[in-house]
């Protein structure tokens, strides 16, 4: 892995002898941890996953590569900043396990550990030369946790060189006969989606911006029938015409995002 100052300003992947991108996707939480074990039963082709949670009995039914419980012993009751705590006293742990060239971050906002785990993930993610890609499930406005998903999503956003945000208020387009589980279902079936698109074409196109790549498979997925619409947020659009291109050459990562 090259120097962080030499990661900055976009992805790109050249497979015509080049060396493949470390990709990694790392679940924070029940939500992410949920999709994390699809990844790893999916087995896809390059691709490692993590699991990050502060319920143990949840983690261990976690299927992942790796599995990292934070704040053991301790009881964080739904308190995002407990949760973020406890992943700073581990950070060198979650750094180590997110050296890569892109991490995927996914995790629904709103509770303890999504929230206040997910961003300090990302920093660690950024800190060991990783894109970032956070991809955060936003609940159903019923639930009344509004503020902390949006003090979530804005750290998030500050913390990730890309976020998808994926609305569950925006099942309700699909249909009122939809169950809750299915909804949750689908929603899992949308954030496959977009990860199997964008490592797809990672991997089979030769200078291909990272980011050009996650904002097609989202929008491609968002326009399908029966999809519901998928926002990429900033500050990946604000800063999409700073973006350069940088390859894989037989050393590894090179380049500037």
């Amino acid at each position: 892995m090259v120097p962080r100052e030499s990661a900055d300003e976009g992805v790109v992947a050249g497979t015509d002898g080049g060396v493949e991108p470390r990709i990694v996707v790392a679940g924070c939480g029940g939500a992410g941890c949920n999709v994390v074990s699809q990844v790893y039963e999916k087995n896809l082709a390059g691709v490692e996953t993590l699991a990050v949670n502060t319920d143990p009995g949840s983690l261990e039914r976690t299927r992942a590569d790796v599995r990292i419980l934070l704040a053991q012993g301790v009881a964080v009751d739904g308190d995002p900043i407990l949760a973020a705590y406890a992943a700073e006293a581990c950070r060198d742990l979650l750094q180590s396990a997110t050296s890569a060239d892109i991490v995927f971050l996914v995790a629904g906002l709103g509770g303890a550990t999504g929230t206040g785990v997910t961003p300090v993930l990302a920093g660690a993610a950024r800190d060991a030369g990783a894109h970032t890609v956070g991809i955060a499930i936003v609940p159903f406005l019923v639930e009344g946790r509004g503020a902390a998903v949006e003090e979530g999503l804005a750290r998030l956003k500050a913390t990730c060189d890309s976020v998808v945000i994926i609305d569950n208020n925006n099942l309700a387009r699909l249909g009122t006969e939809l169950t809750l589980s299915q909804g949750f279902d689908f929603v899992n079936r949308v954030v496959m989606t977009i990860i199997e698109g964008v490592v797809e074409n990672v991997s089979a196109s030769a200078y291909t911006s990272l980011f050009d790549e996650i904002e097609t498979v989202a929008r491609d997925v968002a326009s399908a029938p029966e999809q519901m619409p998928v926002e990429v947020a900033t500050p990946v659009v604000e800063a999409a015409s700073n973006f350069e291109p940088v390859a894989f050459d037989s050393g590894g990562f090179i380049g500037l995002r």
